[in-house]
């Protein structure tokens, strides 16, 4: 045990898992020991439902803004927006934490029920 009263500690992790902590630890300015204490015990700051009602209300004004731009004729300007929006969270990893690679298909697939449209207000076919 050092002075501070820690002491080395195993983890189980992935070369993959490792990694990523590591990228993350860097990112956040601490090293990966310190980020994942860190995480493991900060309480959660936002309530699950609060969160998934944010979340949901967000993405109906998102669709119906885009529906609204696309009657208007601007879908243009919709499509750009999203391509900024994307590759600025793309540049900034913000998202990182709050996202996995199946919550787009979950977004459509939810859409999709929607008048025969994706989110994205393309019809399918």
């Amino acid at each position: 045990m050092n002075g501070d009263g820690h002491r080395q500690r195993a983890v189980m992790a992935s070369d993959a898992e490792w990694e990523r902590a590591g990228q993350l630890a860097r990112q956040h300015g601490m090293d990966r020991s310190r980020y994942l204490m860190h995480r493991a015990l900060m309480p959660d700051a936002i309530p699950a439902e609060v969160l998934r009602r944010a979340v949901r209300e967000l993405l109906v004004l998102s669709l119906l803004e885009e529906r609204r731009l696309r009657e208007a004729g601007a879908g243009r300007e919709w499509e750009d927006a999203c391509d900024a929006v994307d590759g600025w969270i793309d540049r900034e990893r913000t998202l990182g934490g709050v996202t996995d690679p199946g919550a787009a298909n979950r977004w459509k697939a939810l859409g999709g029920d929607l008048e025969g449209e994706d989110p994205g207000g393309r019809a399918e076919g």
